[in-house]
């Protein structure tokens, strides 16, 4: 399909036989007119870029070019795909690249798509992407290149999402990019799909999601922080009886006191418990592995307690607690931040002395959120701050995200910062309340925001669920690049997407996007609150979807079912009829009914 964009983007191919004399022609007249080269024995990446890069071009001219190894014959001019005798004779090889870093350089005799990759071999099938933390810089340079050089956009998994030219003739002008992507981790719960975001991209295999992932660069550094003591209750509590051979030894001790049955955390001034987890923390940077519940990746290890605030009541633990911000509003505070990063201190100075380099874990989440009132954190500690992102159309949420986001990155210069949002919300409030909720399409609130994370130099970024379908894609760019314009890139999807229904497509997006994000349209309580707030059913269909802007928004729905041409548009606009405006219809009818 031919986007109704391209006079929007800056295209450097041309039809026919019309070729320029410093453009490099892949494809002429419908015939190869290059030879892709790969190493002799080419790494996992290089062998799957290579592929990728074929199937490509063949979407795009219908031709097929051949791929050799060094040495082989060569028809036309050379695309050279990752490291190769070839490369390193012109002092390109892995080691030239930094961790990410990529090139594409293209001449009018030759293109060069490489950058740091794993070194594992090409044993297991090319089509496969590689895992989604191994370096993968060529792969980078190959989908930079199909997407600046040769058009292509990936909006969604599997074929209803891929959108590229037809051209019989290929060719590109010559350029040259040496970067990374601006956050070094960039990841997402992405597997399973569900919910609006499944509906949206018509219920995608597994397969085709983790190729989507690759595309869209997700992954980079190695980096894990979560939940991460749920394991102490079969090793040291007492056996499980489906695992018993998880117990090692009992320590109630190492457990909050003051609570009956399971206890809820565990006691975290115990000096046992601190030694326990040092020794852990320590077996995993030897090369030992994790123990069962453990979170950990590349050179992080994750400290963070159980997924509630029922803290130890023994007198040392309670003695660290800012009982002032036991009662906070907020579900982000900081009642135990000196506490929890207390504890994890104790952790780091042991780990420094026999691990330099290494880092602990930690997020700043629920309460304790908050930069610590007395505590300094340890050099080798990284912290990852859980923010409510989608929420911030109430004004105090947003006010509360970003005075402890900003506290923690104006006092911490140094520190590595992570972020984990919330776009698990407000699907996953409304599902598990057995209601439909206004959808949360936000993106030009999260355009503000990711610029802000990476002026602030914030290293990279997890996605708790992946949010809406538009929202998702324009995520993934900016964590690669978050100077792109957003308004531009709006526009770009909505005509390659829906092609001749773009204008109602956009302006219904726009619409629901406005209407979710303004605080205007909120009752007193949200916008002059100072508490957190999640979306309630009366909140979406009282105040957000009302009758008059659901009507318009209905025509908008029936205005692009009518504009729809070809096959792919209809089932596009179908796709979203069925995700979201039909779900839309449902929940308003659903809370009107309830009205009586």
């Amino acid at each position: 399909m031919l986007g109704l964009a391209t006079a929007l983007v800056a295209t450097s191919f041309r039809a026919g036989r019309h070729v320029r004399a410093n453009q490099f022609v892949l494809v002429d007249d419908g015939k190869p007119a290059a030879t892709i080269v790969v190493a002799s024995s080419p790494s996992h990446v290089a062998a799957f870029a290579a592929h990728e890069l074929q199937t490509h071009i063949r979407l795009i001219t219908g031709a097929t070019l051949p791929i050799v190894r060094d040495g082989g014959a060569v028809t036309g001019n050379r695309i050279l795909v990752g490291e190769s005798t070839i490369t390193r004779n012109r002092g390109l090889a892995n080691a030239s690249f930094k961790d990410q870093e990529y090139l594409v350089s293209v001449n009018p005799s030759e293109i060069v798509l490489m950058g740091h990759d794993a070194a594992k071999s090409s044993v297991v099938v090319e089509a496969d992407p590689p895992e989604i933390f191994d370096p993968q810089g060529t792969c980078y340079a190959v989908y930079d290149f199909l997407e600046k050089c040769c058009d292509v956009r990936w909006y969604a998994p599997g074929a209803v999402g891929i959108d590229y030219p037809h051209y019989s003739t290929l060719a590109v002008s010559s350029r040259k990019i040496r970067r990374s992507p601006a956050f070094r981790f960039r990841q997402g719960t992405y597997l399973p799909v569900y919910g609006l975001l499944q509906a949206i991209w018509n219920n995608p295999s597994a397969a085709d999601v983790r190729l989507f992932a690759c595309r869209m660069r997700l992954g980079g550094q190695p980096y894990a922080a979560n939940h991460s003591f749920y394991g102490f209750y079969d090793r040291y509590l007492e056996a499980n009886t489906q695992h018993p051979e998880l117990f090692e030894q009992a320590h109630p001790d190492w457990f909050a006191k003051g609570y009956a049955g399971r206890p809820p955390q565990m006691c975290f001034t115990n000096p046992g418990f601190v030694a326990q987890v040092v020794k852990d923390a320590s077996d995993y940077f030897d090369g030992k592995g994790t123990k069962p519940g453990a979170q950990a990746n590349g050179d992080y290890f994750a400290l963070v307690p159980m997924d509630d605030d029922s803290w130890c009541k023994c007198p040392q633990c309670q003695a660290e607690l800012n009982a002032d911000e036991k009662n906070s509003t907020f579900f982000s505070n900081g009642w135990a931040s000196d506490y929890i990063f207390g504890f994890a201190n104790k952790i780091a100075r042991e780990i420094k002395k026999t691990h330099p380099g290494k880092y602990l874990a930690t997020l700043a989440y629920s309460s304790y959120a908050y930069y610590p009132r007395h505590t300094r954190l340890e050099s080798n500690i990284a912290v990852q701050l859980c923010l409510h992102t989608r929420n911030w159309w109430a004004p105090a949420m947003e006010r509360n995200d970003t005075a402890f986001y900003k506290s923690w990155t104006t006092k911490e210069k140094d520190r590595p910062i992570y972020l984990w949002l919330y776009y698990c919300f407000p699907e996953e409030i409304a599902t598990n309340g057995g209601w439909h909720c206004f959808p949360g399409f936000f993106a030009h609130t999260l355009d503000r925001q990711l610029k802000m994370f990476a002026r602030d130099h914030v290293r990279g970024v997890f996605m708790n669920n992946l949010g809406d379908y538009l929202d998702t894609y324009l995520t993934f760019k900016m964590l690669d690049d978050p100077s792109i314009d957003v308004d531009r890139t709006i526009r770009e999807f909505h005509l390659r997407y829906y092609g001749a229904a773009a204008e109602p497509m956009e302006k219904l997006y726009l619409k629901i996007e406005s209407t979710l994000m303004n605080p205007a349209n909120y009752p007193d309580s949200v916008r002059l609150g100072n508490r957190h707030e999640h979306q309630t059913e009366e909140l979406a269909w009282k105040y957000l979807g009302t009758a008059d802007r659901m009507a318009a928004m209905g025509k908008l729905m029936a205005e692009a079912e009518a504009l729809a041409s070809t096959d792919v548009e209809k089932q596009r606009v179908a796709l979203f009829r069925h995700a979201f405006w039909d779900y839309m219809v449902e929940g308003r009818r659903a809370w009107v009914s309830k009205q009586g």
